[in-house]
């Protein structure tokens, strides 16, 4: 039986918390010699209480609960002074920010380049999504079909350890961002991709590593945002602006000043895998899923199928599969499993899901981010509009019916004309749909483009099984 989500909310915030002193015991020694004052001081204390038997005693148990509200403070926290999201009257907050600043100038996020290598590959922010979405994404169509194509595309795991900390500063965001919000901040294991797009086509096995959800807070997360707090009159000031850090360089683009990603952008932050499936329900439409207020990212949007991150146990749960399409599958259908309420269904929905594309998402540091498209089979989704009731608070559909590849084209039309707030990666798997379809209307499809026609086509309307692709 599931536990209602206020308990689970409530058990987030204590395991998100305990992860925190973990976390910082490992990574801060401030913290440690704090925490292990703290513990000392308790000890002694009880030792103090339990030996009661004359009047030293008190004076030691005074002694020893001054130390521990001294440590303790006010706010009764055992974080750092420097951590706390409230310390001495003042309160600390975090913003997201839409620029970088660089040096004394600041740029757009939105007009970031990519690393050289993925510019090289067609990699750019699509003008069909201007005006539909807050954030931006890199992403090419030529470099998705090829993607769609290879015959297999092989993984390792690269186990080498990474240390992400290049300010104190990053330690107070994440402070404040696991004990400052009741939303879902256990420090969860990821997989993270490790380089560029162009290994994917290489033909060389793909390097995947673990990481941690609290390691995309210290960078991802962090490194888009600015830390607040209150001033004497009350009034928020920028305490520090964290975009500083955001892994780019200034380059003259054009006759103008740019910023674009390093070569090795991919090493200074964590880069776990994020995974969008689009889900046509029995209906032949697109479900929309509204993300309750607790999610940590994307909430109060609207995702159109399964959404979420890659997690290092996706590896053992499907079986270690020897192509990386098969591990992302699987981690997408668990991810509409879980939304859905067909937490019994995943190796059937994983069978019925079709990888189709990749894009990087700008905002949070360049993170991977893959898509793709689930149909139905024999699973009623909209009948049993069976949402988890956590993280998915209701369920609905496009009013736009399915019976070809173009009809997404209108349902991309019906979120503009209707401003719907579409998360960045369900309205990117949309548009790699809404792309392929365009592909028929171009009246001269390439080979590589009606291969790719055909095969969504036939899997979404033939109930074709997939099977490795025609390509290399």
């Amino acid at each position: 039986m599931r536990l209602p989500v206020k308990y689970l909310n409530a058990y987030r915030n204590v395991k998100g918390r305990l992860d925190l002193m973990r976390f910082l015991f490992r990574w801060d020694s401030d913290y440690r010699k704090d925490l292990v004052i703290t513990l000392l001081a308790f000890v002694l204390l009880g030792y103090s209480i339990y030996d009661l038997d004359d009047w030293m005693d008190f004076v030691a148990m005074s002694i020893e609960a001054a130390i521990i509200m001294i440590q303790l403070g006010t706010e009764l926290s055992i974080l750092p002074r420097d951590y706390r999201p409230s310390y001495g009257g003042v309160r600390y907050t975090v913003q997201t920010s839409t620029h970088i600043a660089y040096e004394e100038l600041s740029f757009l996020m939105s007009g970031v380049y990519p690393p050289v290598v993925e510019e090289m590959l067609g990699f750019h922010y699509p003008m069909a999504i201007v005006g539909m979405s807050r954030e931006s994404p890199l992403v090419s169509p030529s470099f998705d079909d090829t993607f769609m194509l290879k015959h297999k595309i092989v993984y390792r795991e690269d186990v080498r350890e990474r240390r992400y900390i290049r300010s104190r500063h990053q330690i107070r965001y994440i402070a404040i961002r696991v004990a400052d919000k009741l939303q879902h901040t256990t420090n969860g294991v990821k997989l993270a991709l490790q380089g560029t797009a162009d290994g994917l086509l290489s033909g060389w096995p793909v390097a995947l590593r673990k990481t941690y959800y609290f390691d995309a807070l210290l960078t991802l997360e962090a490194f888009r945002s600015r830390i607040l707090r209150n001033n004497i009159d009350g009034q928020k000031e920028v305490y520090t602006d964290l975009t500083t850090y955001f892994p780019v360089y200034k380059e003259t683009i054009n006759g103008q000043e740019a910023v674009r990603f390093t070569a090795d952008f991919h090493e200074k932050v964590s880069g776990h895998i994020g995974i969008t499936s689009i889900l046509v329900t029995e209906n032949r439409r697109v479900a929309m899923l509204f993300q309750g207020s607790t999610k940590a990212i994307g909430a109060r949007t609207v995702s159109l199928g399964g959404s979420g991150s890659l997690d290092y146990g996706d590896m053992q749960r499907a079986q270690y599969p020897e192509d990386l399409r098969e591990l992302l599958a699987a981690g997408m259908a668990r991810e509409v499993a879980e939304e859905t309420g067909f937490p019994d269904s995943v190796v059937e929905i994983k069978d019925n899901t079709l990888i189709t594309g990749f894009f990087r998402w700008v905002d949070r540091c360049g993170k991977p981010e893959f898509v793709g498209l689930t149909r139905p089979d024999k699973i009623d989704f909209a009948k049993n509009k069976s949402i988890d009731g956590d993280e998915v608070i209701g369920f609905e559909e496009i009013p736009v019916t399915i019976n070809t590849l173009e009809d997404f084209i209108d349902v991309f039309k019906y979120i503009r004309d209707k401003d719907i707030n579409v998360s960045l990666s369900s309205l990117m798997a949309l548009y790699r749909l809404v792309v392929v379809a365009r592909y028929s209307r171009s009246g001269n499809m390439t080979e590589t483009q009606r291969k790719v026609y055909d095969r969504i086509s036939a899997f979404l309307f033939d109930g074709v099984p997939i099977t490795p692709a025609d390509g290399e």
